[in-house]
C-alpha cells in the first residue's frame, strides 16, 4: 500500500486555516465502504502530512472529520505520490455543539446597532427565550446574558442574526428597511423573533406575496400561526401572509398577521431565517452528513458570515472546550 503526501488546508467561514486538535482523515476506493483512516491535527497553518499505507488507485474518496467543524467530503486524485483533492478550497462550518458565543457589550456596539438598542429599550414586555420573564432588555440585562443560560444566549444570537439582515434589507424599490417596520419586540427564540408592526408593512408583504419581485417570493404562512400564539395574551390570529427571499439573500422569511393581544387588535410580524440545512449546504457545498432538527443560530452565523463577510453580527464564536479537554474527550471516546 502506498504512502501519500497530503497538504491539509481546511478553512473556516472566514477562510482562515482551522485550529482543531483532532482531524480524522479517511481514504477509500470508490467501491470500498471501509478504507483507511488517520488521526491528525490542524494548528492554524496549512501543512503537508504523510498518509502511510493508503489505499491504492485513483481517484479516492476523501473525508475529513474535524472535532470542532462539520465533516467535508470529496474525491481526490493521486498524482506522483500526492493526494490532490478535487476541490480548490476545503471550507467547512463550525459544529454548533462545540462553540459558544462571545457577545459584544452594549456600550461597544457600533452605530449600526442603534436601531436595535432603541427598539429593545422600547420593548418593556420582551421575552428572550420561551418561558423567560418578560421585561426590558436594557444594557445591564443585555450584557448579563451568558453561556450559563442556553435558552437566552441562543435567542440573543437569533435576534442578532435577524437584525443583521433586517437592518440592510427592505421592500424593493424603496429606501426603507424591515427593522424600521418594527415598533416593539415581544419574543425571541433560537429561530425567530415576534414583534408588533403596522398596516403599511402588512400591505407591502401582501403585495410581494401576490406579485413576487426584488428577490422576494410567496411563502406558506399557515405553520406560523402557532408562533404568534407563543406571545402571552395573543388570540384570534388571522389574515396571515408570508414572503421569503431566495437563498442568496439568506432565506429571510417575514410573516404578518392580524391578532388580538390583551384585547387590542394589532398587526404582528414573525421574522425567521429558514435554514433546515438548505442555506448551510448552499454556503458550504462540501459538507457531508448534515442533519438538522430546525434552525441552529450557530449554523445561521456560519451561513451569514459566508454570504455577507463584511456584516457585523455583534458577537463572535469561541470553542466550548480548550484543546486539552477536546483531545481527552475524543481519545476517551475511541478507546
Amino acid at each position: 500500500m502506498p504512502n501519500l503526501e497530503f497538504r491539509m488546508d481546511i478553512r473556516d467561514v472566514d477562510q482562515q486555516v482551522i485550529v482543531d486538535p483532532v482531524v480524522w482523515v479517511r481514504l477509500a476506493r470508490p467501491d470500498d465502504a471501509g478504507g483507511q483512516k488517520w488521526r491528525l491535527a490542524s494548528d492554524g497553518t496549512a501543512a503537508t502530512r504523510q498518509l502511510e499505507d493508503a489505499p491504492s488507485g485513483s481517484p479516492l474518496r476523501l473525508r475529513l472529520s474535524p472535532s470542532r467543524y462539520r465533516d467535508i467530503g470529496m474525491f481526490a486524485q493521486v498524482i506522483n505520490g500526492r493526494l490532490i483533492p478535487d476541490a480548490s478550497l476545503m471550507k467547512t462550518p463550525r459544529q454548533p455543539s462545540e462553540w459558544l458565543p462571545a457577545f459584544d457589550r452594549w456600550a461597544s456596539l457600533p452605530d449600526d446597532f442603534d436601531a436595535l438598542t432603541t427598539l429593545l429599550l422600547a420593548s418593556d414586555t420582551f421575552q428572550l427565550g420561551r418561558g423567560s420573564t418578560a421585561g426590558c432588555l436594557d444594557e445591564a440585562a443585555y450584557d448579563a446574558v451568558s453561556a450559563d443560560d442556553p435558552t437566552a444566549w441562543r435567542a440573543k444570537m437569533s435576534l442578532l442574526n435577524l437584525y443583521s439582515r433586517m437592518r440592510v434589507d427592505g421592500p424593493p424599490s424603496t429606501t426603507r428597511k424591515w427593522i424600521e417596520e418594527v415598533s416593539q419586540l415581544f419574543l425571541a427564540t433560537s429561530e425567530r423573533f415576534i414583534c408588533e408592526t403596522n398596516q403599511d408593512c402588512a400591505d407591502i408583504v401582501r403585495s410581494l406575496s401576490n406579485a413576487p419581485g426584488g428577490g422576494y417570493k410567496h411563502a406558506g404562512p399557515d405553520l406560523h400561526k402557532k408562533n404568534f400564539e407563543l406571545v402571552p395574551g395573543v388570540t384570534d390570529v388571522k389574515d396571515m401572509v408570508s414572503i421569503k427571499t431566495d437563498v442568496n439573500k439568506a432565506n429571510l422569511q417575514l410573516t404578518v398577521a392580524r391578532a388580538n393581544r390583551h384585547g387590542e387588535e394589532i398587526w404582528m410580524l414573525d421574522a425567521d431565517i429558514d435554514e433546515h440545512g438548505e442555506l448551510l449546504a448552499h454556503t458550504f457545498d462540501l459538507i457531508r452528513h448534515l442533519f438538522t432538527k430546525g434552525t441552529d443560530p450557530i449554523d445561521i452565523h456560519e451561513s451569514l458570515r459566508g454570504l455577507f463577510p463584511d456584516s457585523d453580527l455583534g458577537y463572535a464564536l469561541e470553542p466550548r472546550l480548550p484543546i486539552g479537554q477536546v483531545t481527552a474527550t475524543v481519545h476517551g471516546a475511541i478507546r
